[in-house]
């Protein structure tokens, strides 16, 4: 009788809570296997961000290394060469200010390459004091880059029409400066390499 009266007090042996005697679930639906797996499903979409934007940093890393290096390889001599080669071919095209616009870019970018020179942020009057400040170029080039800069401003801010001799003039002192200085450049280089007897 004792045992009778605890099954029907015990209706439920397994689970008190149940109400219903109905079969358990087999299968759980897709939000309950979201909420119950939230912390391992953040961890591996932490996991794989992460991953991502330590690929995406290391290849652009890597590709500004090669540009570094492409840059280092460049000899300013041989581009500002180049770069008045290739002015002189558009030259017929270019009108004068454009012209003496970027022929002075050529020439104040060499200087800043091969000297360290701000050459690029200065005025015309700043960079000759810049230049005369400058190791090697004490007593040098003084006259050709004062009259090539006065020449050049005239173009670049006067209203006159200029004549094809005077560009061809202005390269000709350009291509002498980048040339001159390169020559004297390798001298001094050799003169430190051969050592005194």
């Amino acid at each position: 009788m004792n045992l009778l009266k605890i099954r029907i007090s015990n209706r439920f042996l397994l689970d008190s809570d149940r109400l219903l005697d109905s079969p358990v679930p087999v299968s759980k639906g897709f939000f309950q296997i979201i909420k119950e797996n939230t912390f391992l499903l953040t961890s591996i979409a932490f996991i794989f961000i992460l991953t991502l934007l330590i690929i995406f940093y290391l290849r652009k890393r890597k590709k500004t290394g090669i540009d570094d290096k492409e840059e280092k390889l460049i000899d300013p001599y041989e581009e500002a060469l180049s770069a008045i080669t290739a002015l002189k071919e558009e030259q017929s095209i270019l009108s004068p200010k454009p012209f003496i616009f970027r022929l002075s870019e050529i020439l104040r970018i060499y200087v800043e390459k091969v000297f360290n020179v701000p050459a690029m942020e200065l005025t015309g009057e700043e960079f000759m004091r810049e230049i005369a400040s400058h190791s090697f170029f004490k007593n040098r080039y003084d006259e050709i880059l004062r009259e090539f800069i006065r020449q050049g401003d005239r173009i670049k801010y006067s209203e006159e029409n200029f004549e094809d001799g005077e560009m061809n003039l202005l390269m000709q002192t350009a291509l002498h400066f980048v040339q001159d200085t390169h020559v004297k450049l390798q001298d001094s280089l050799n003169k430190k390499e051969i050592p005194a007897s």
